[in-house]
């Protein structure tokens, strides 16, 4: 137990603005895979997490081995959503598992996993997908989820057992009960909230806001993004985006996301969004960081 906050840990004071800019879905594409480190090198993003099961995976991985100042998580992924571009679980095939849906990939939906997934079977697919991107000479820095499903009380657990196995953080944001309940989790409100206090006094890394919503078209998604950093409040904030460059793939795997991805990639690249960022005066960081005092702490 401390009582000292992972802020204070990281060396922060009360009313620093601290944001972990992470890039969501790499290796789901070619496309993704390719706006990602051209982010990462630009400056702004300082960090992202990867689909271990997708058919771009290995792009990462080549990528991340050679060089290996690149922050990266795993994506853990349980729901493979796209109509006819889709992966399958790592860990299994039987159909006991309910891992697989009828095409034997990887459930559409959310919904559809909670439903089916058995909970060890995703303990067992969420740990394969961790050693496989480590045995593929990725550096893993942090844990998060594709889709939120593995956030949901039936997988929730095994989510923080794997972060403490591996001693890397989870992200998991500090949530009011007006935010479960904006987020469709109501009915588990009064579980949320037991775990993330007694997390919280045990020293586990909180993150202090999250910043989601950002998919969807915008007139200029550069200024969207500096009108959500002017309303920061102090503490750590996870802004998450999922930049992927247009291109024939991109539209055939994602026509109904493909402008805004591309659109992401093009706001994390603008020399107007990285000078805002600093007029704003917002202290950047990844979650190599935060796992740097796990590691030391345990």
């Amino acid at each position: 137990m401390t009582d000292e906050t992972l802020f204070q840990k990281l060396g922060f004071s009360p009313e620093d603005k601290v944001v972990i800019f992470h890039i969501d879905d790499v290796g789901f594409s070619h496309a993704a895979n390719v706006a990602a480190f051209e982010c990462l090198d630009f400056g702004i993003a300082s960090c992202g997490s990867v689909i271990v099961p997708a058919p771009w995976f290995l792009e990462v991985a080549a990528i991340a081995k050679t060089n290996p100042q690149y922050d990266i998580g795993v994506h853990l992924t349980l729901t493979s959503e796209y109509s006819t571009y889709r992966w399958r679980a790592l860990s299994s095939v039987e159909t006991k598992t309910g891992l697989l849906a009828e095409d034997r990939c990887l459930w559409k939906t959310a919904e559809e996993a909670i439903s089916n997934v058995t909970a060890e079977a995703a303990e067992i697919e969420m740990r394969t997908q961790i050693d496989y991107a480590l045995q593929s000479g990725i550096d893993v820095t942090h844990i998060d989820t594709h889709m939120g499903t593995v956030m949901d009380p039936k997988f929730i657990q095994s989510y923080l057992t794997l972060s403490d196995e591996y001693k890397i953080p989870a992200f998991l944001p500090k949530l009011s009960k007006e935010e479960l309940f904006l987020m469709g989790l109501g009915e588990y409100v009064d579980i949320y909230q037991d775990l993330l206090e007694s997390l919280e006094s045990n020293g586990f890394p909180l993150v202090d806001h999250m910043i989601i919503e950002t998919g969807g078209v915008y007139p200029n998604k550069s200024q969207y993004y500096h009108e959500l950093l002017k309303e920061l409040q102090p503490g750590l904030t996870h802004l998450l985006f999922h930049p992927a460059k247009m291109s024939h793939e991109l539209k055939s795997i994602a026509p109904d996301s493909a402008e805004w991805r591309n659109q992401d990639y093009e706001a994390f690249t603008d020399v107007y969004l990285r000078d805002r960022v600093k007029e704003l005066d917002i202290t950047v960081i990844g979650y190599r960081e935060i796992r740097d005092i796990i590691r030391k702490q345990k």
